[in-house]
């Protein structure tokens, strides 16, 4: 095993492991949510109110600007030193409040003036929703500029256990408070909106404590104010990115308002999809492209573009060898997932059946999506922001033109379908991109383990599926949650089934993983 993929799995085990409890807590959120706001008008509005926020989040938290930072606080702190990175960070955190202060104001005006002319229920309840969730936009974003400074220097495990403030307040509102107003479900949603700005104000404080650690607490003065060097990079970097994101959301919220038209189902079918398609990719493909990146950023660096690939495609190896055969279980019990995590109280029949057609077309995609995280990489290390701008605004387009195609016979389905095409195309189109960028991208040895991975992944699933079938009646050992014990022995035979033909097949990720946790770790694989 390469160094780089040795220390990209030791940092990976710690950071997936964080991730991998905010991401059970938020799966436990959203069965809290389908079991008290159902799957209809109310889960509606609160799936597009609190999108709003989460796409500002996604654009100047943890994503655009995430990539942004950390491959440029990781070239200035080894090339100028840690007071000259305090104080350029400082300067970008000062103009990215201001910044997010200014949209707030902006979108939660536009939706009060909008408020009067709404005459679809949902569309109400979501419109006088957003002014009050908006602002903590401002507290996430700011988050993830924070630990996107963190991983620069290799910091990861604590800036991941902060984001579990949000689903624990979350979750104390779902269960305490909003049972209280099952009579007027407006408060409800109200109650949530409460918990959300409450829980950015003190995952902010305690990123804060975090800084001031690591000796990174910002400096808010006239020079930091001014520091136009600083600014002129960050807005070098991230404008191309910025369109490609902001046209990249526009997308997202094309699919919300096509979902809304469908039925008042579609949306929340999308949301409860998207959260069971992404624990997962959170907790593998999230850590793998985060710590990949900052490895891959010190490479670029020093202009190590063969190393830098064998490690991109380690990872990548790696992160496919986890993900495929998930893929393969969660579209052949695609059903039964959704209805042990949602079937309950408000969660109906009808609900049940949206989601899982839904959910169905999403899970094909979690190889894709996965992939993203690294195959991004390989760009954002070398600071190339507009090569994935460019691509993705070619797929995004491609995305609308699908969606308008598939929605038709496949509703919901369709627009999932039309999102995983869309991301497939994207990786593929960005890997030649590469190709002819850096060289490096083995091909035929990737065709050759996919060919392999997706035949020991198929295999399993009938022996997986008779269990699940002869173990079916005793889903009555557990009501409340319905399907657990068949899925539980049909998740055993597959993963045991699968690592064997693994080890037949002579898939060296299994020793690697054996390897890395099993405490043989001075071995080289």
């Amino acid at each position: 095993m390469s160094s780089a993929l040795n220390s990209i799995l030791r940092r990976v085990g710690g950071l997936a492991g964080a991730t991998f409890a905010s991401r059970l807590l938020g799966f436990f959120r959203e069965i809290l949510t389908a079991s008290i706001l159902g799957g209809g008008t109310i889960a509606s509005a609160w799936s597009l109110a609190f999108m709003v926020p989460n796409l500002c989040r996604r654009v100047f938290g943890e994503g655009l600007l995430a990539t942004v930072l950390i491959p440029m606080m990781t070239h200035t702190i080894e090339r100028y030193g840690h007071d000259t990175a305090r104080r350029r960070f400082s300067t970008i955190l000062i103009w990215l409040s201001l910044i997010l202060c200014v949209i707030t104001i902006i979108v939660s005006s536009v939706s009060m003036m909008l408020l009067p002319f709404a005459s679809v229920p949902r569309v109400e309840l979501t419109l006088k929703l957003i002014p009050l969730v908006m602002p903590y936009c401002i507290f996430i974003c700011l988050i993830g500029a924070m630990t996107s400074l963190m991983n620069s220097v290799k910091v990861f495990f604590l800036p991941a256990l902060v984001s579990l403030g949000l689903n624990i307040c979350m979750i104390l509102c779902l269960w305490l408070v909003c049972p209280l107003f099952r009579a007027e479900p407006p408060k409800m949603l109200d109650a949530l909106g409460v918990s959300v700005l409450i829980s950015g104000a003190l995952e902010l404080a305690l990123m804060l404590f975090l800084l001031r650690k690591h000796k990174f607490l910002p400096v808010f003065s006239r020079k930091t104010l001014c520091g136009l060097r600083a600014i002129v990079e960050i807005w070098r970097l991230t404008l191309p990115g910025l369109f490609g994101a902001l046209a990249y959301q526009l997308s997202v919220i094309a699919d919300r308002g096509i979902a809304c038209w469908i039925g008042p189902y579609a949306v929340p079918a999308l949301a409860y999809s998207d959260r069971l398609v992404y624990l997962p990719i959170g907790v593998f493909a999230v850590a793998f492209g985060t710590v990949s990146l900052a490895e891959m950023s010190g490479m670029a660096v020093r202009r190590d573009y063969e190393d830098m690939m064998r490690t991109m495609f380690s990872s990548m190896r790696l992160l496919l060898f986890l993900t495929v055969p998930l893929a393969a279980f969660m579209c052949l019990f695609h059903t039964e997932l959704i209805r042990m995590v949602y079937y309950r109280y408000a969660f109906g029949d009808t609900a049940l059946a949206e989601t899982a057609w839904a959910f169905l077309f999403y899970a094909f995609g979690i190889p894709a999506f996965a992939a993203m995280k690294v195959t991004l990489a390989g760009f954002y290390a070398r600071k190339d922001m507009k090569t994935p701008m460019y691509v993705s605004v070619f797929c995004i387009a491609v995305n609308l033109v699908l969606n308008l195609i598939l929605m038709v016979p496949l509703r919901q389905g369709g627009l999932a379908l039309a999102t995983v095409i869309s991301s497939y195309l994207n990786n593929l189109i960005l890997l030649v991109i590469l190709e002819r960028a850096v060289g490096g991208v083995p091909w035929r040895d990737m065709l050759k383990y996919l060919a392999a991975l997706l035949a020991i992944s198929l295999l399993p699933l009938y022996p997986a599926w008779l269990v699940c079938r002869f173990a079916a009646p005793l889903s009555d050992l557990v009501p409340l949650v319905r399907d657990f014990v068949p899925l539980c022995a049909a998740g055993a035979v597959f993963v045991a089934i699968f690592l064997i033909l693994a080890i037949l097949f002579r898939m060296r990720e299994v020793k690697i993983l054996y390897s890395r946790f099993s405490g043989n770790r001075k071995k080289e694989v």
